[in-house]
């Protein structure tokens, strides 16, 4: 199975089109400001075709039932934008997987053959 880690970065215009004065104000651990990140992750999301809404899930799901949140941490937020640290990390992989779908994450077992893939050549917005 292959798990596209990147495609959850694709996500993130909402922070990386702030300004700096934004970016100052905004608290990633403050519930209005997550509120307004998530809605717009949401709208990107969905435009997104369902190869892609799947990969992002996959990945997402991969991430919590990895049992090491931080070796994936860079694929969740991304570290380009200057933030601060995300004091409960599996509960925002949580609420941001239940922004996007409605619903709590699935519990998945995923083997020793998962292939990580960081190249988001081929992502499809539009099916």
């Amino acid at each position: 199975m292959q798990i596209f880690l990147g495609y959850i970065s694709k996500m993130y215009y909402y922070l990386q089109a702030m300004s700096d004065d934004d970016l100052d104000d905004f608290d990633i651990n403050d519930e209005r400001c997550r509120v307004k990140l998530f809605d717009a992750m949401k709208a990107d999301f969905d435009t997104y075709g369902p190869v892609s809404k799947q990969r992002v899930l996959e990945a997402l799901e991969f991430i919590l039932s990895s049992g090491d949140l931080e070796r994936y941490w860079r694929a969740v937020v991304p570290h380009a934008v200057p933030l601060d640290e995300v004091k409960d990390k599996p509960g925002y992989v949580r609420a941001l997987y239940q922004k996007l779908t409605g619903r709590e994450p699935l519990k998945r077992e995923f083997d020793s053959n998962v292939e990580l893939i960081n190249d988001l050549h081929g992502i499809d917005l539009r099916l």
